[in-house]
């Protein structure tokens, strides 16, 4: 199965988890694509796709998200899963935790897309996020400032339950 997973990155914790997250999907071919260097355009040759994006500051997209956002009205996302996944603060931010993946599900699946691998939020501890549904998270959490030892296990559990939703 061919995966592009396209994510944005400034402190480099997001490109951690993307190569990590490539490192898991062993079963299938992942390419990364950091949109700081690469055109958004290139998601149309996918069908199964992985955004990764930081939250910054407030809540807001990382700055190379922020750049491209409008991009992505050029794009057509009908037939294509979506799964999300991003770096945040749960206890600096605990008002914005995650809200980028929001920001960006919210986007693409207005666009057409199928949003896929949805993840509990339970063991994180905010007090909103606009990536928050009902009891899941729009996609994977990550919170290297203050559970760095969740991370791998997270990702782990996270990419089987991807690699069958996208099957």
């Amino acid at each position: 199965m061919k995966i592009g997973l396209f994510y944005g990155t400034t402190s480099a914790a997001t490109e951690e988890v993307a190569n990590l997250i490539q490192e898991s999907l062993e079963s299938c071919e992942v390419e990364l694509f950091d949109i700081y260097k690469e055109p958004l355009e290139k998601i149309n040759e996918f069908e199964n796709i992985i955004i990764g994006c930081p939250t910054w500051d407030i809540g807001l997209l990382q700055e190379d998200w922020r750049t491209k956002f409008d991009d992505l009205d050029t794009l057509d996302f009908s037939n294509k899963k979506v799964a999300y996944f991003g770096c945040g603060d749960q206890h600096v931010y605990s008002g914005t935790f995650l809200d980028a993946l929001g920001t960006l599900e919210e986007k693409i699946t207005a666009k057409g897309a199928t949003t896929i691998g949805q993840w509990p939020v339970e063991g994180y501890s905010f007090d909103y996020s606009k990536a928050q549904k009902d009891d899941k998270f729009v996609g994977l959490g990550i919170d290297n400032d203050n559970e760095p030892e969740l991370t791998e296990d997270r990702v782990s559990a996270w990419c089987k339950q991807i690699e069958s939703e996208f099957a």
